[in-house]
């Protein structure tokens, strides 16, 4: 009975254990909307929490010659979090992107950059000396990040069904806190402008 009983507790222990492994896991969603109209910038969202009723984040695009992204918290469009500035190229797409620590108040820099695939889609981003890959089958509606340095992955995002008949959603699950959420946003917001460019070209 003892020897039950002490069983019993040894499981219950290890029963916590792993919930408490568990809950300190990563496992945030997101719902990003694109606006319907966007006239002639690139596409304009709002990124909302998992149920798509409260509105986090904004991302808006200035009129220019290249992709141009202002990510701001709320809908306040005052105090960007992230910048993402594409640069003028023939073929892939290439861009800088800017990253603000709320902490300390100091930007860090980084880059996101298209690599050719003759099927699928895959952008190598660069940032805090780190490279990660976002990349998606060919036709899958899936794209994952995935940490280059150790092979983890860090976020993916899949396109809903209803976009190809309606304004473009994406579902976004972050499972990592190594990188702040603003680096899935803009990599979602080129993935979206590079797919605009092949479908209207």
């Amino acid at each position: 009975m003892l020897t039950i009983n002490r069983s019993l507790i040894l499981l219950f222990f290890l029963i916590l254990l792993f919930d408490d492994i568990y809950c300190q896991g990563t496992n945030r969603t997101y719902l990003i909307k694109k606006d319907f109209i966007s006239g002639l910038k690139g596409g304009e969202f709002t990124i909302y929490d998992h149920q798509g009723k409260n509105p986090l984040y904004r991302m808006e695009s200035k009129l220019g010659v290249t992709h141009n992204v202002k990510l701001y918290k709320g809908l306040t469009k005052t105090n960007p979090l992230a910048l993402l500035q594409a640069k003028i190229t023939v073929v892939l797409y290439k861009a800088t992107i800017a990253i603000l620590n709320q902490n300390s108040n100091q930007w860090k820099n980084g880059t996101i950059e298209q690599n050719f695939k003759i099927v699928g889609n895959k952008f190598l981003i660069n940032f805090n000396n780190i490279q990660i890959s976002m990349e998606g089958k060919g036709a899958s509606l899936d794209t994952t990040f995935i940490d280059q340095s150790n092979q983890q992955v860090l976020a993916k995002f899949r396109k809903r069904i209803s976009s190809l008949f309606w304004k473009n959603k994406y579902d976004l699950q972050v499972l990592s806190d190594k990188f702040p959420d603003q680096i899935y946003f803009l990599g979602v917001a080129a993935r979206d402008h590079t797919n605009k460019k092949i479908h209207s070209g």
